[in-house]
């Protein structure tokens, strides 16, 4: 017999990556987390966990029963947010969470479709980077997750895993563009290669964005010069429009400075979107209907874009 609780267990245990990690989480002592996992290796007839002095590390069959474990673990939380919804008596609630530059273009204008229709929606929006974005699907924490990867259409093979049972839609092929000042001597080009702007000082990103100039200026052999990191696109671009240096930035992230152009790389390097609808014993009809609304913007935004690039 596998018991709920001890699979739990099992998860604090993945989590931490040892018994005394997982025992500081749980209130318990080492050894009852230990009694534990051993209960359950008993009830599911194999062996969960590799014990070292290094700590532990799940087995083939431990990784099943954490999957299992990681989907309980959501179902409870989604049912507790419903239950909370009832004894209230309010509207629906979703939780989305998001990359910062697609909450503006994307986002905002799909949860419009929501908040100003007769079904109330009350909304929850939590700001991550992917990886964080499908731990939060994973855990129960968010009803749908905006996401992003590179190099191919396809989403990364260890997302199932991270995420956990679900399905990925495709929304925006986003391609990145270079930002120059209004007056620099290419401003004029329709596009450009990252070699011609070797000697430039860079407003570097973050992240994998950031990891993406970085890849692209090796290939093109020469090292960044940076001038200034950071997240925030909206910053880089006005620091571009300044003349502190030139960018790498995501086409949605682009703000239509005037004492700013983008150009188009060659090659270009693409910035895959899309949404992740966690798959739930009780679905959220909010969510899917945001699904729904994103990939109409996206269909915009994808307009927008294409005619951007000719």
């Amino acid at each position: 017999m596998i018991d709920a609780h001890r699979l739990a267990v099992l998860r604090e245990v993945a989590r931490a990556g040892s018994f005394a990690g997982a025992a500081a989480a749980l209130h318990h002592t080492p050894s009852a987390v230990s009694q534990q996992i051993a209960a359950l290796e008993r009830g599911a007839g194999a062996v969960l966990v590799e014990r070292s002095t290094r700590g532990v590390t799940l087995t083939d069959a431990g990784r099943v029963l954490l999957a299992t474990a990681d989907a309980i673990h959501a179902e409870l939380q989604v049912a507790a947010q419903q239950l909370r919804a009832l004894r209230a008596g309010g509207p629906q609630a979703l939780t989305v969470v998001t990359f910062p530059s697609a909450g503006e273009p994307l986002l905002a204008p799909a949860l419009t479709a929501l908040t100003g229709s007769s079904q109330p929606v009350e909304v929850t929006v939590i700001e991550a980077e992917p990886e964080q974005a499908l731990g939060s699907i994973r855990d129960g924490q968010a009803d749908l997750a905006l996401v992003y990867h590179f190099h191919t259409p396809a989403p990364p093979r260890a997302w199932p895993a991270a995420a956990g049972p679900g399905t990925y839609t495709a929304l925006a092929a986003d391609h990145l563009r270079l930002l120059v000042p209004a007056g620099h001597p290419l401003a004029g080009r329709s596009a450009v290669s990252l070699a011609e702007f070797a000697g430039e000082r860079w407003i570097h990103g973050w992240g994998e964005v950031g990891g993406v100039l970085d890849m692209l200026a090796a290939v093109s052999g020469f090292h960044p010069r940076v001038a200034c990191r950071s997240s925030d696109y909206s910053f880089m671009s006005a620091l571009v429009g300044a003349g502190v240096g030139v960018a790498l930035v995501p086409g949605l992230a682009l703000t239509g400075r005037p004492d700013v152009r983008d150009i188009q790389i060659t090659p270009q390097p693409t910035r895959y979107v899309g949404a992740y609808l966690p798959q739930r014993h009780q679905p959220n009809p909010a969510a899917e209907r945001l699904l729904a609304a994103l990939r109409t913007r996206a269909h915009v935004v994808r307009g927008a874009s294409d005619r951007l690039c000719k």
